[in-house]
């Protein structure tokens, strides 16, 4: 077993009890709010807003160039009433965030950056962005526990113009303490942090937390084309879903997918439907034939559900024609 699986196994079973009604209230989100230049340092910049949540959400800031201030910031943030006002997120929510993020600047310097964002009526909440100049996966500020991705990772190196894949999830741990997981994946490599609980003072999000999507792009006073966008798509919230596959574990029928596989609506990938060891139900294959035929009818359903294409299905099929699996000994 995976340290990976180690942590969501021990976490979902320990967890559960506490996260289902800590969820519920999350079902009831509909919508987003935008907050347009939450700073706005250089309010002669340029900014254009594409909304179509929760597919996709842009902005983009043009020539944020004056002699002083320091920045432009251009927030979202869940809400349950069509937008009308924030979705304010409490102590003992629940939950699993993910959405995909595409940074670009131009330049690269000064920074840009866009990811996650908590607001609360005490301070800043904190971040979990991926910025320009740094290069980074990052998570820092107000309540937020520290961790990064990147440090001397070469694999989380964030690059402008890539699109990467973020989440997190807050649960109650085996210590009954409020954590957060951070999750980042990229064309090459995916990775969750270690279970990381909260040190403030209300030990986890604090009551009235507003949480969602931002860019900002540090003012140039020389570069006065200084320009970002940030583009954000697949956005999705739900209860707490340890192995970031879209579904939540409460009605995840295979829990500890590896993580960035791709899934069905029932949260089982293909290796998870037709293991190499034996039947997911149990015992041996009885020969190599039936395991071959079992990726096969897998891989069926998944093109069925658009989930793959017709190429994708061949290979997956000849792949399994070619393995050992079900053959004896």
């Amino acid at each position: 077993m995976s340290m990976y699986q180690h942590y969501t196994r021990h976490i979902a079973l320990v967890s559960l009890g506490f996260t289902m009604a800590a969820s519920a209230q999350i079902s009831t989100i509909n919508s987003v709010v935008y907050t347009p230049r939450q700073f706005n340092d250089v309010p002669a910049a340029t900014l254009t807003v594409v909304s179509n949540y929760p597919s996709l959400i842009s902005f983009e800031e043009q020539n944020v160039s004056k002699p002083t201030g320091f920045a432009n910031r251009d927030s979202w943030h869940f809400s349950k009433d069509s937008g009308a006002s924030p979705f304010l997120f409490g102590n003992n929510d629940a939950f699993t965030i993910t959405m995909d993020v595409t940074l670009t600047g131009d330049p690269i310097s000064p920074r840009k950056e866009a990811g996650f964002v908590f607001n609360n009526p005490l301070n800043d909440g904190g971040e979990f962005i991926v910025n320009t100049d740094g290069h980074e996966f990052v998570a820092f500020g107000g309540f937020l526990p520290f961790y990064t991705f990147s440090g001397n990772n070469t694999a989380f190196k964030f690059n402008s113009g890539d699109t990467v894949r973020m989440g997190l999830t807050v649960f109650k741990d085996s210590n009954g303490k409020n954590a957060i997981i951070y999750f980042a994946g990229n064309a090459t490599a995916c990775a969750v942090s270690p279970p990381l609980e909260f040190s403030n003072t209300e030990l986890g999000v604090i009551d009235g937390t507003s949480i969602g999507g931002y860019l900002q792009i540090v003012n140039s006073p020389t570069i006065t084309t200084n320009s970002g966008t940030a583009v954000f798509q697949n956005i999705k919230i739900t209860g707490p879903d340890f192995d970031f596959d879209g579904v939540p574990d409460d009605v995840d029928a295979c829990p500890n997918t590896p993580l960035c596989t791709l899934v069905d609506a029932s949260g089982c990938s293909i290796d998870q439907l037709a293991p190499c060891a034996g039947p997911a139900s149990g015992g041996d294959w009885k020969n190599h034939g039936q395991y071959t035929a079992a990726v096969a009818q897998a891989a069926e359903q998944f093109l069925a559900q658009g989930l793959i294409s017709s190429d994708q299905k061949d290979a997956l099929i000849s792949a399994a024609a070619q393995s050992p699996c079900g053959s004896k000994k």
